[in-house]
């Protein structure tokens, strides 16, 4: 009897893993307000989630960047900095006054965990190690909020939002190459 026990209990272990994985791929994508999702390619978002998620990565650009102007010692990470930090709020104003005409909630922007640790850290740093550390901190931040945007123009109906992430997709990757042609002068 042993001889057929061990074999069915393991179909019924891989059937039941099958199962699960179906129900997580069939499951939304669900995000508690403080995170920034990165959906996995070809997972899409509701626009309330990528609205969501948007002006959260934008809060931990703009916090960031601010400590920059008074710990950076380079000027031109400071100038750099000043330009994340202008164009970082120019978006997230643009994506708060074009969510109510979407029908989605304003978003109240807050930073994840991991990015708040990353400002913790950056707070304890000045001169050129702060300079080293808010570039790494950037490329990350941009890189994230690249495969982001990535995933919801890919998925997203075609419409204003969609419309207005393509057009800030230019200007992440822009900023992004900018920051990393400063981290690899370093």
């Amino acid at each position: 009897m042993s001889k057929y026990l061990i074999p069915a209990l393991g179909v019924l272990a891989l059937a039941a893993c099958g199962q699960q994985a179906q129900q997580q791929a069939e499951a939304p994508l669900e995000t508690a307000p403080y995170e920034t999702p990165v959906a996995p390619a070809g997972a899409s978002m509701t626009p309330t989630q990528f609205v969501q998620a948007a002006a959260n990565a934008d809060a931990f650009k703009v916090q960031s960047s601010q400590l920059a102007a008074t710990r950076a010692a380079r000027a031109d990470v400071k100038e750099l900095a000043a330009t994340i930090e202008r164009e970082s709020n120019a978006a997230s104003q643009a994506l708060a006054a074009l969510a109510p005409t979407i029908s989605v909630p304003a978003p109240q922007a807050t930073i994840a965990e991991d990015r708040t640790d990353d400002l913790t850290d950056l707070r304890g740093k000045t001169g050129a190690e702060f300079d080293d550390a808010y570039l790494d901190d950037q490329v990350e931040a941009h890189n994230d909020a690249i495969q982001l945007y990535e995933n919801y123009v890919r998925t997203a109906e075609a419409g204003p939002l969609r419309t207005w992430a393509e057009s800030t997709l230019a200007t992440l990757r822009t900023q992004r190459d900018r920051v990393q042609a400063l981290e690899n002068a370093t």
